[in-house]
């Protein structure tokens, strides 16, 4: 919900087309989700939502949650929607906030089984609020055998109980054991009775917390799969906005020289950048979609010299040299012309946060089908223990890295039919890129 927030805010109503496209996304993987919601305080704005949407007693019911919270999830019943619930966040996350955002769960499908145990008539069980007062589906007996536990979630503390009905036909199908038999082995049969009920009550126990394991692994995989949607938006973003500021900087600079012809030169980078940025952030959108756009033949030499170019002045602030070592012919892939340019500028910029005077070279070459790009540089190399796991999602060694823009590198090279690897056994450190060459590459 934090992502689908943030989301928000950056879009607003105008662009409420991005936060339907990842709620549509998230529905579909995840169908106890029934619907997305942002509900205005002010009844007159409009309303962002997904079908089957709220009812108007519901949404005054979300505006009431959020208002009353100061920052925590709110989780109330459904006025007119059976055995559903809402989970309620304000939004921004503020006491500025003027929206809730809030998502409705089917709460029979939390707890839906295919096991035959609870279909039985002295099996039961419920899913209530955190406070244990209001049961959002189901229903337990008192006096009966029961077990009662929170589930393990920080958003969704929500109480998982059962109860078990034991009868003497559970244990001692009738018509099988003789009157006479029963009576001068009632002693045993109490005995086993207790076992029996013993028995029962742990297998009872173990399945709720089965359940209720069950239901805590689904929620951390939304929170995971959300979470790395978010942060890889934030690292990819970060690298235009970067190079947007820079030339920003420099353009009022040369403003307040007066030269205007460089100045068009700084202008012309600046706007390239912004539809770089603006490129990520359609690639992210289709990213969430079960489709992705169709590849096209591009040059591997044109985003080498890209990335040269847009890092050229944080490469001679740090006194490093970036240097290119191309095949002599121009070589073809096909694959998306952005994420090739991504995938390469990664890799140097990763090579050139390695160290302040680090001497980096793209190199090209052919080796029968495929073309071969390498970025290396004379930094210090990757550490022993973490080069079994460089491709893996937030595993890095810098401070403030976030552990995603190798991982970024890998899918989008597999997306190309290419591999990305680590070389052993060279004298730099060295990422080599192995993508098949296109119809129009030309050959050696």
């Amino acid at each position: 919900m934090t992502s689908l927030s943030a989301i928000f805010v950056a879009g607003g109503v105008e662009r409420q087309d991005l936060l339907l496209d990842v709620a549509a996304t998230i529905t579909r993987f995840y169908p106890r989700i029934t619907s997305v919601n942002v509900v205005p305080y002010d009844q007159s704005q409009p309303v962002i939502e997904t079908p089957p949407g709220l009812s108007i007693q519901a949404r005054e019911h979300v505006v009431e949650l959020a208002s009353r919270t100061t920052g925590a999830l709110q989780i109330g019943q459904m006025p007119d929607l059976p055995d559903h619930y809402l989970l309620v966040k304000r939004t921004p996350n503020s006491d500025a906030a003027q929206h809730g955002l809030a998502l409705v769960i089917d709460a029979r499908a939390l707890i839906a089984t295919d096991d035959p145990f609870w279909d039985a008539p002295s099996a039961s069980l419920r899913l209530s609020t955190p406070d244990g007062q209001t049961a959002l589906v189901g229903q337990v007996s008192s006096g009966e055998t029961g077990f009662s536990k929170p589930l393990g979630s920080v958003s969704q503390p929500l109480v998982f109980e059962t109860s078990l009905a034991i009868v003497l036909t559970d244990l001692l199908p009738v018509g099988n054991v003789v009157f006479v038999i029963a009576l001068v082995t009632a002693l045993f049969l109490l005995s086993a009775f207790g076992f029996k009920q013993r028995a029962r009550t742990k297998d009872a126990e173990s399945r709720a917390k089965f359940s209720a394991q069950e239901t805590r692994l689904a929620h951390a995989s939304r929170v995971n799969a959300m979470g790395e949607m978010a942060s890889g938006m934030a690292h990819e973003l970060a690298q235009p906005l970067t190079a947007i500021l820079s030339q920003a900087q420099a353009g009022r600079h040369l403003a307040r020289r007066g030269d205007v012809e460089r100045l068009g030169t700084v202008l012309d980078d600046t706007v390239s950048q912004a539809q770089r940025a603006a490129n990520i952030l359609d690639r992210l959108r289709r990213w969430s979609k079960p489709s992705r756009a169709p590849s096209k033949s591009c040059e591997v030499h044109v985003a080498a010299q890209s990335v040269q170019n847009l890092l050229a002045s944080e490469a001679k602030t740090k006194g490093a040299i970036i240097t290119l070592s191309l095949h002599d012919d121009p070589l073809f892939i096909d694959a998306d012309p952005v994420e090739l340019e991504q995938v390469v500028f990664n890799l140097v910029r990763n090579a050139l946060d390695a160290s302040d005077v680090a001497r980096v070279t793209i190199s090209t070459h052919v080796d029968g089908p495929s073309v071969i790009l390498d970025v290396s540089d004379s930094g210090p190399g990757v550490p022993e223990h973490l080069k079994p796991r460089i491709f893996e999602p937030f595993v890095t060694d810098k401070p403030d890295g976030t552990g995603l823009g190798l991982a970024l590198c890998q899918r989008l090279v597999e997306e190309m039919g290419g591999d990305i690897a680590l070389l052993d056994d060279t004298a730099q450190t060295t990422f080599r890129l192995s993508l098949p060459l296109s119809n129009n590459a030309v050959a050696p």
